[in-house]
């Protein structure tokens, strides 16, 4: 668990963030990791070793090898596998913050000569609504997003709501849950490494264990690239992904959500 709250916000709802690099197979990657995890090192000097699943249609499953390098305190890590480079955090200052960390990140893939191609680049940040007495999760966003009433009698177990939007070659996707089903507390199709738990998801678990409702606000950017990797342009690429986010993810957020979080 942090000492803090994720994010400069005075109650920020944050409870994850992904930038990721999406490239073309790299199956030789293992070969480049002693130059990486010695120019990481500093920062993340923890190394676990996995698999994963590639499932591709024109051939059989196969497993390939992951990393997973880790902070000292365990609330950041980079994920290295042949299909994605990623930096994912459950603690960090604010954007700039997190931005100058994952300059770092593109940094060592440069000096470890990668020249791996790049296919997407994309900024996800996961928000958890842990509502305070008195409020239900639907309380946290516009009105637009309350969904369908239960009729007399009956009790909404769970409302998602989801959107994809084109801005100038970006792709901005947007999901909420207001409630969340029964127990479930981060999104099912996000993959998270093994970090420290933030104060806020430590509470929406308290919750869910206590039947009682949570949410989530799920917010990502996505950008084709289709280009060998440039850390230039990648770090430049991923100002404007936090822009777009940070846009459509306050566009989401009912005045209730303005008074207590930020």
């Amino acid at each position: 668990m942090t000492d803090g709250p994720l994010g400069s916000w005075r109650h920020p709802p944050l409870a994850y963030v992904v930038a990721e690099l999406a490239i073309s197979p790299y199956y030789t990657l293992k070969a480049a990791l002693p130059a990486l995890q010695d120019a990481l090192r500093s920062e993340f000097p923890r190394t676990v070793e996995g698999t994963e699943l590639l499932i591709d249609a024109n051939n059989p499953p196969a497993a390939q090898p992951v990393w997973r390098l880790l902070s000292a305190d365990q609330m950041k890590g980079v994920h290295l596998g042949s299909r994605s480079l990623s930096m994912h955090a459950t603690a960090y200052v604010d954007s700039a913050d997190f931005l100058r960390r994952w300059q770092s990140v593109l940094a060592a893939i440069d000096a470890a000569k990668l020249g791996a191609f790049v296919e997407r680049a994309s900024l996800r940040y996961f928000d958890l609504i842990v509502p305070s007495q008195g409020h239900d999760p639907k309380d946290y966003l516009i009105r637009s997003l309350h969904g369908v009433p239960a009729p007399i009698g009956g009790v909404v177990q769970n409302s998602f709501w989801g959107t994809a939007i084109s801005i100038d070659g970006y792709v901005v996707q947007a999901r909420t849950a207001a409630p969340s089903p029964a127990g479930m507390v981060l999104a099912p199709n996000l993959t998270a490494l093994p970090l420290q738990k933030p104060q806020i998801m430590v509470g929406a678990e308290k919750r869910t264990a206590a039947k009682e409702l949570v949410g989530f606000i799920d917010t990502d950017c996505v950008r084709d690239v289709q280009q060998v990797f440039n850390p230039e342009d990648i770090q430049a690429l991923f100002f404007q992904l936090h822009r777009h986010v940070s846009i459509i993810f306050r566009s989401l957020m009912s005045d209730l959500a303005k008074d207590e979080w930020i």
